[in-house]
Order: structure tokens, then C-alpha cells, then sequence
């Protein structure tokens, strides 16, 4: 499906076929905008027809989960960026691709209509008519806006996620923390394998003179380089946690099983020196003097007792038991 939005002379145009939009690209003071949502090869054989898209970077579209990067051409440049969805209830966060062909007076977007909030992008470039104008630039920049800010609430709710594990971990909690740091660690190296080279493709565009934007929107894209830089940064610190959090549960499982082995070791020992009198006594070899004595089994059982009683009060003491 296609969604194509003019702007020109303050105000908004949805109604253009998609045939006519080469023609209206070519007016002066022109914008035109063509979302592509999960479009066919058919579309988007189209597509490259009217904005004369290089075969490549049609071809970059059609082939999904591409590595973020920018491929300059004559005269269009092909971006493929993510935007993040947090996940619901401690589950995954998902990621998803756009793909985006900008020219001088054109910005194609290409994804499967999850990340784009097409109406929030519309608006925002409405309330900027004197961009409008000045070129691509500015589209190029709320749409990257958008992608670039999905990616703060998905990282708060990793933050949200990482604070009641380092809960979970000290007081005790589920024993499948580890496999929920795991989960969290996998979200943040997926993240940070889109984050890092959309940093470096905001890099291209704003070194490289590409001629496709004016000054004033190399500003704007200037501020994306500075939140992905945030992103990334966030990244790094909740990655860091998420390590410490790990190394703080073995070191807790750790501790537990030192417990565990005080105590059973503390009760082999009593039930060591209740087994060695039974093991004496159990001799029954002639002339043991307790064996006729009338109070000889008292005797053992009450040697049995004290043994006992006196280890496990030891133990006690030792903060063992």
C-alpha cells in the first residue's frame, strides 16, 4: 500500500495519484512524501519508475533486516535505519526496519506499518511550512526523530526490568533470574547492533557533502546524531548492569550453597558422633563392661544425647545451623 502526501504553499495534498507524483515533484517549493506499507514488487517497481530510483537501492528494499547503513547515488541517497517497541510484561523487545530513499524534494519510507507513526510525521511537518521548501532535509529528519525516539521507552522498560531483578536477586526471588538477565542481555546487544551503525550513517550524513540538504537541515540531522549518541550510551550502562547483575547472582547462588553445605556439614557431624557410639556399643565383643550393666543402655542413649546436643549447640554458636 501507498500513502503519498504533498506539501507545498502550507498546506497538505493526499489526494495525487501515485502515477502523477514525478510531475508534482518537479514543482518549485515542493515536498512530496510516499509511505510504502509492506509494499509488492509491483509497487515498488513503480516507485522506481517515478522518482528514478537506482536498481540497488530497489533491490536493498526488497532484501529485509539489513545492517543500518547510508549508499549515496547521483541524486538520492538510500538509509536503512530501526525504530524499537517495547516488549509487554518483561517479554522481548521487538525492533523493526525502515527503509528510506531520500532525494532533493522526496523521501520514500518503506517498512511494515508497526514504526511509523504517519499521522505524528504529517503534523509535524505541517507545523514547519518554511521547511517545506528548503528541500528533504527536514522530512528526512522527523521521520529518523521518530525512529530514533521509539528507542527511549523501550530502554526505560529494560531499565524498569533491570531494577526488579537487582530486586529479585537480594530478596531471594524466582530462581530463573538467570535466564531473565540473559533475555535483557540479548535485547541490549540486539539494540546496540542497530544503534551503532545508525550512529555512524548519521556520521556520512552530516560529513559528507552529498548536496541534498541545506545547512539548516544539517542542523536538524545533527540532533539525531545526538540522540543516537544518547542511545548508545545508555546502552553501554545498562549493559554494564545487566553484567553486574549476573556476577551479584552467582556470587548470591554462591553464598546459598555455602549455607547449604555448612548446615549438611553440621549434621553429618552430628550424626557422626551418634553413629560412632552406636558402632562401639554395637561391637558386642565379651568383656565390654556396659554390656551387663543394668543402666548400660540408658548410658548410650544418654551419651548419644549429650554428643548431640552439644555439637548442635556449637553449630549454633557458629551460625551454622
Amino acid at each position: 500500500m501507498i500513502r503519498a502526501h504533498v506539501f507545498r504553499e502550507e498546506e497538505e495534498l493526499t489526494d495525487i495519484p501515485v502515477g502523477g507524483l514525478s510531475e508534482v515533484r518537479a514543482e518549485p517549493d515542493t515536498l512530496v512524501w510516499a509511505d510504502l506499507v509492506s509494499p509488492t514488487a509491483e509497487e515498488l517497481d513503480q516507485m522506481g519508475e517515478e522518482f528514478g530510483i537506482h536498481p540497488l537501492a530497489l533491490e536493498d528494499c526488497r532484501n529485509r533486516h539489513q545492517r543500518p547503513k547510508v549508499d549515496e547515488y547521483r541524486d538520492h541517497i538510500f538509509l536503512a535505519a530501526y525504530g524499537a517497541e517495547p516488549g509487554r510484561q518483561g517479554s522481548r523487545s521487538t525492533l523493526h526496519e525502515v527503509d528510506i530513499i531520500a532525494g532533493k524534494q522526496f523521501v520514500l519510507t518503506l517498512h511494515s506499518g508497526t514504526p511509523l507513526n504517519t499521522q505524528a510525521i504529517a503534523r509535524r511537518v505541517r507545523a514547519h511550512p518554511e521547511l517545506a521548501p528548503s528541500g528533504a532535509g527536514f522530512l528526512l529528519y522527523v521521520v529518523l526523530d521518530e525512529l530514533v525516539d521509539s528507542f527511549f521507552p523501550t530502554l526505560d522498560a529494560i531499565g524498569g526490568r533491570v531494577e526488579d531483578l537487582e530486586e529479585t536477586i537480594f530478596d531471594g526471588g524466582p530462581r530463573r533470574i538467570q535466564t531473565a538477565i540473559y533475555g535483557l542481555r540479548r535485547d541490549l546487544i540486539a539494540i546496540r547492533r542497530v544503534t551503532g551503525p545508525m550512529r555512524d550513517a548519521m556520521v556520512v550524513l552530516l560529513r559528507r557533502d552529498l548536496g541534498l540538504f541545506t545547512p539548516e537541515a544539517q542542523r536538524y540531522l545533527q540532533d539525531i546524531y545526538d540522540h543516537l549518541i544518547r542511545v548508545v550510551e545508555q546502552v553501554e550502562d545498562y549493559q554494564d548492569l545487566t553484567s553486574g547483575a549476573l556476577e551479584v547472582n552467582l556470587s548470591v547462588a554462591s553464598n546459598r550453597v555455602n549455607e547449604v553445605a555448612k548446615t549438611l556439614t553440621a549434621w553429618a557431624a552430628i550424626f557422626a558422633a551418634i553413629t560412632l557410639i552406636t558402632g562401639i556399643y554395637g561391637m558386642n565383643f565379651q568383656h565390654m563392661p556396659e554390656l551387663g550393666w543394668r543402666f548400660g543402655y540408658a548410658w548410650a542413649l544418654g551419651v548419644m544425647a549429650a554428643s548431640a546436643g552439644g555439637l548442635w549447640l556449637f553449630f549454633r554458636r557458629k551460625r551454622w545451623l
